[in-house]
């Protein structure tokens, strides 16, 4: 008895030896993303943090600096001003914008102006300026503290405005350049709609889950059919199903060459539905074969007493296999979504910037391998970027389990 404790005892510390070895790298990187400094551009080794912060998941999940913003304002503008000749000059004054979504508040927007102009049917005036704006923002470059580092204004309207007793209202000549000028203060839902993450996050999820819903589409009546149903070739044509997609993986650069012609030529270039297709396909043959290994496991007695009750074979998959073969079901589902929300190099090639998702988006971070990355911003965005597999893959573990290994079992 106590020679099996003893066993057992070792084989629990193999077992956890073994797991922090495989996990260790997923707790290194977690420590840089909670550092205060990029600690992999230095020689230290700090297992246990000093010093802890989450700027980096902030900075990630709300940060826009390089994030290019194009919305409209309204606001206020006042200063020195004067009228001559059809148009009204602003000497020196200060502009206030407001970026609304629906009707709360995204951003408030502050920027010094000089030495406009807008054009107004209004006699000669002088004095100080207060009137109505509103205009078009597109804001590149935002730094530390809120400063604007570079933006445009434009199509600014004075839409009321008195300079002294006189009534004033026009448009503005020309745009405004700011630079080091202005700021910018965000609201938590301002910082949220212009988040670089949450906008590749959406095309994400988009990827991903058209992926799902297609591979499903296609693989489980294909399923259905190699198990079920006996027709000239089935073996055949099964093996070669599977086979002949590892061949064409196996031809690397040239089948990319070939698919991104075809996508060019058929105008799927940039479009998230028609990427989804792709991985689709390349996920039906192997996806079609572990699904149909769980509906070997299923009795056929069930489809035949479903056939007897008169019901068709989609009424058959409808409300006999699926409640049934679940766990195969989500199986598949799972492999479909890690493949499409994983994958990386047809995203790249296949998909412009902005519906780019959050794969390839986290390898531009890299920029070039150096010194000069910001690795715990990476890291954090990393392990954000793998936080949805890991807790899909938890809340499903059961489904999986079950999925893998009963289709291998025989009666």
């Amino acid at each position: 008895m106590r020679k099996v404790s003893l066993k057992s005892v070792g084989m629990t510390l193999l077992a956890i030896l073994v797991m922090s070895i495989i996990l260790f790298p997923v707790y290194y990187i977690f420590i840089v993303s909670i550092s205060p400094t990029s600690t992999l551009a230095t020689t230290e080794l700090h297992l246990i943090p000093r010093n802890v912060s989450l700027n980096s998941y902030r900075e990630v999940l709300f940060g826009l600096s390089g994030n290019s913003i194009v919305t409209n304002f309204t606001g206020t503008i006042r200063g020195d001003a004067y009228v001559k000749d059809g148009r009204l000059y602003v000497t020196k004054g200060v502009m206030t914008g407001k970026i609304k979504y629906g009707p709360f508040t995204g951003a408030v927007i502050t920027v010094n102006v000089s030495n406009i102009a807008f054009a107004v049917n209004a006699p000669v005036a002088k004095g100080t300026l207060n009137g109505k704006i509103r205009g078009l923002l597109t804001l590149t470059e935002l730094k530390n503290g809120g400063k604007i580092g570079f933006a445009i204004i434009r199509d600014v309207t004075l839409t009321e405005g008195k300079v002294g007793n006189i009534n004033v209202a026009g448009k503005m000549q020309g745009y405004i350049i700011v630079r080091g000028n202005g700021k910018a203060s965000f609201t938590l839902l301002g910082k949220f709609v212009n988040s670089t993450f949450f906008k590749y996050l959406k095309n994400s999820i988009i990827l991903a889950g058209l992926t799902v819903l297609l591979a499903l589409f296609f693989v489980v009546p294909a399923a259905y059919a190699f198990s079920r149903m006996k027709f000239f070739g089935r073996e055949h044509v099964l093996y070669f199903y599977l086979m002949f997609t590892q061949v064409a993986g196996g031809l690397g650069i040239a089948g990319l060459i070939a698919l991104y012609g075809m996508v060019v030529k058929l105008g799927l270039y940039d479009k998230l539905p028609a990427l989804s297709l792709i991985y689709a396909a390349g996920s039906v043959p192997f996806n079609t074969w572990l699904l149909k290994g769980y509906i070997d496991s299923i009795s056929p007695d069930f489809d035949e007493a479903a056939l007897v009750d008169g019901a068709s074979y989609l009424q058959i998959i409808r409300y006999v296999l699926l409640p049934m073969a679940l766990p195969g079901i989500a199986t598949v589902a799972i492999f479909a979504f890690i493949g499409g929300w994983t994958e990386f190099i047809l995203a790249s090639l296949l998909l412009g910037q902005e519906n780019q998702p959050l794969a390839v988006w986290i390898y531009t971070l890299l920029g070039g391998i150096g010194r000069g990355i910001d690795w715990s911003y990476f890291a954090a965005a990393a392990l954000l970027f793998a936080l949805p597999v890991f807790v899909t893959f938890m809340l499903a573990q059961n489904y999986i389990r079950s999925g893998l290994t009963v289709g291998g079992l025989k009666e």
